[in-house]
């Protein structure tokens, strides 16, 4: 057993880290990258929250909403994304090859992604003054796939959470113009199970034989890595008439460095643990909105964000004295999106939207645990106010990915292959008027 254990170090290990950088450091994402600007029954149901961000999710959104706030608030909402997705990969002779089977598409077993966010907010009994403090997760996404299929050399299971904790102030200066600031605790954590074999490393088609003597140089890889950074964000709101509202925000970017095991285990159960790091980049992020309210009770809104994701241009992940680089490659990301609300009587309100979302993820790099392509999506929404201390709001979404057509991963083994994808968005909130 001693050697047997001997026997996976050295370039096992190398070809080991290599692989696990290969699947990246994020669940399946649903925009902007890596997370989603999709929080509360507006933004949800319009689409275009920026130029009226009169929920508390103006905490993330664009905290000078804060000051359309009046008394204290509690506010919760949950937004829960279901994804569908098929894809087959070309092999070396450019056939398309799904399952080992019978050839059909290679689906994953589970697939979704839970968004909370929890607030509260306060006039502190002042006209100007509000403050607020949320906790939220704009990423947090897991996925399952098959473990006797080919994509078990890509990912067996991935799992990844961004959570933040915000407080922020709002004030406003004029009635035309409020200004507002927050600074946020960012927790990262990410695992993945993968398979590497040296065999399929030399020949990927051999990702479609199952028999014994290919399985046998299989190596189970789990990774683990968790840790802890902070950002900041700004925002206006500025109104030059009661019906018009113009927002802007700025959310800062941060490194963090995401420290964990990596443990290895060959088919005949001897194992390596090791301790890893890994760099991971958030990008900084504009966002600006406008809403009109063009007639008595119906409302029209656009919203527009930027992510520079141009800073990740490679991830590290070093092992002891081993040091890892792994090209990511990363375009900007943007996503534009417009809506519009009818307030048939005063204690409703009904929505719906569009917004198009433009990946930073290239082809090149692109892989299993984070395939998500550009998409259009449309949405539904209503918010009712039930009681005047109670406000309950439900929105639906339905997402749809441009036709996957990869023919130039650099990955290993490389994630070539047609795919499509759509995705399935409910969220429910709830706000509550305290004082």
């Amino acid at each position: 057993m001693a050697n047997v254990t001997a026997r996976l170090g050295g370039r096992t290990v190398v070809a080991a880290m290599a692989a696990i950088l290969a699947v990246g450091a994020a669940g399946p994402a649903k925009a902007g990258g890596f997370s989603t600007p999709d929080f509360g029954t507006r933004r949800c149901g319009m689409m275009a929250v920026m130029g009226k961000p009169d929920d508390l999710t103006a905490i993330f959104a664009n905290p000078a909403g804060l000051t359309l706030q009046k008394g204290t608030n509690v506010y919760l909402t949950a937004q829960a994304t279901f994804v569908d997705l098929g894809f087959k990969f070309y092999d070396s002779k450019g056939k398309l090859r799904g399952t080992i089977k019978d050839n059909a598409e290679l689906k994953p077993d589970q697939s979704w992604g839970v968004l909370p966010f929890l607030a509260i907010g306060s006039d502190f009994g002042t006209k100007k003054l509000r403050g607020g403090l949320a906790i939220y997760a704009p990423n947090f996404f897991g996925a399952v796939l098959p473990k006797n299929e080919p994509t078990r050399y890509h990912l067996v299971s991935g799992f990844f959470a961004a959570v933040h904790m915000t407080g922020a102030l709002a004030y406003e200066i004029t009635e035309k113009f409020s200004l507002g600031a927050g600074i946020s605790a960012v927790y990262l954590r990410q695992q993945g199970v993968q398979y590497m074999n040296d065999q399929i490393t030399a020949n990927p088609d051999l990702r479609w034989d199952d028999s014994e003597a290919v399985r046998a140089g299989d190596r189970k890889m789990d990774l683990m890595g968790a840790g802890w950074t902070w950002n900041w964000n700004v925002g206006l709101l500025f109104r030059p008439i009661k019906t018009l509202g113009l927002g802007f925000s700025f959310i800062s970017g941060a490194d963090v460095t995401l420290k964990g095991p990596l443990k290895i285990t060959n088919s005949l159960g001897a194992t390596q643990k090791l301790q890893q790091t890994t760099n991971f980049t958030l990008p900084f992020t504009l966002r600006a909105g406008i809403n009109w309210e063009f007639i008595k009770d119906v409302e029209i809104g656009v919203d527009m964000f930027y992510w520079h994701y141009q800073t990740l241009q490679e991830q590290v992940m070093k092992a002891g004295v081993i040091e890892m680089r792994t090209p990511k490659n990363y375009n900007n990301a943007w996503n534009i999106s417009a809506g519009m609300m009818y307030r048939p009587i005063p204690e409703l309100d009904l929505m719906v939207g569009y917004q198009h979302d433009a990946t930073p993820i290239p082809t090149s790099t692109l892989s299993l645990d984070n395939i998500t392509r550009s998409h259009n999506g449309i949405s539904m929404g209503a918010r009712w106010r039930a009681l005047k201390w109670l406000q309950v709001g439900l929105t639906y979404q339905r997402t749809w990915y441009e036709l996957m057509n990869i023919q130039d991963s650099v990955l290993s083994p490389p994630v070539n292959g047609k795919g499509h994808g759509s995705m399935h968005h409910v969220a429910l909130d709830l706000a509550f008027k305290v004082l």
